[in-house]
């Protein structure tokens, strides 16, 4: 099968990658990052697998000036209790707002636009609200093609249940998998329609075989 792909990301996408390395997922995360602050974006990343000391580490191994961004205010980094988790459940309503109210932040002080990325492994605290997240991540794609925004979702491939990932692949438009190529998503689902979907969970090993990843 052969896929349409691009190599760079753009306002308006809503992106997912599905990991199963740590040197996978943070080349993801800093490659995104610094693709939105060359494009004059405030990035906005969500920590999950790593604490924010560990993800500074790891920008800076990558050439970032951490110190300078965060204190122009390009870079934030903040924890999943601070975001999806923030007063100890997940409320899809609450993180659109907190995503429309740093688009407006981000704009007022001259950025063009929000990188917005989060690792995803908060689903697996299963807080109460967690069973809304395939809501949540269908409804992104209105947000971010309305908003001088993108979003980067970060799955891990080895620890995320089954059905998580066929959701996943279901609300995604672009798929990014082996570097900075973006895969334009065969399995991707009309929000409206994925919102309420059940998952597929016995196809999610050939759907990932087909996008190149492995199952």
């Amino acid at each position: 099968m052969t896929l349409s792909h691009r190599i760079v990301y753009q306002q308006g996408d809503h992106v997912c990658t599905l990991y199963s390395s740590v040197e996978e997922q943070l080349s993801a995360a800093i490659e995104y990052i610094k693709g939105g602050l060359a494009r004059g974006e405030r990035c906005l990343y969500v920590c999950g697998e790593h604490s924010v000391p560990q993800f500074r580490a790891a920008l800076r191994r990558a050439g970032v000036d951490v110190i300078a961004e965060e204190k122009r205010g390009a870079l934030v980094l903040i924890t999943k209790e601070s975001g999806h988790l923030k007063g100890g459940s997940f409320d899809p309503d609450a993180m659109i707002s907190l995503l429309h109210a740093a688009v407006k932040d981000a704009l007022e002080a001259g950025f063009s636009g929000l990188a917005a990325a989060g690792d995803m492994n908060w689903i697996l605290d299963e807080a109460p609200g967690t069973e809304r997240a395939v809501e949540y991540e269908a409804r992104l794609n209105a947000f971010y093609k309305a908003n001088h925004a993108l979003g980067l979702c970060q799955y891990n491939r080895n620890t995320m249940p089954a059905a998580v990932l066929d959701h996943c692949m279901a609300t995604h438009p672009y798929v990014r998998i082996d570097g900075p190529i973006l895969l334009e998503n065969p399995f991707y689902e009309a929000p409206e329609n994925a919102m309420h979907r059940t998952a597929q969970v016995e196809s999610v090993p050939e759907k990932l075989r087909r996008l190149g990843g492995t199952a």
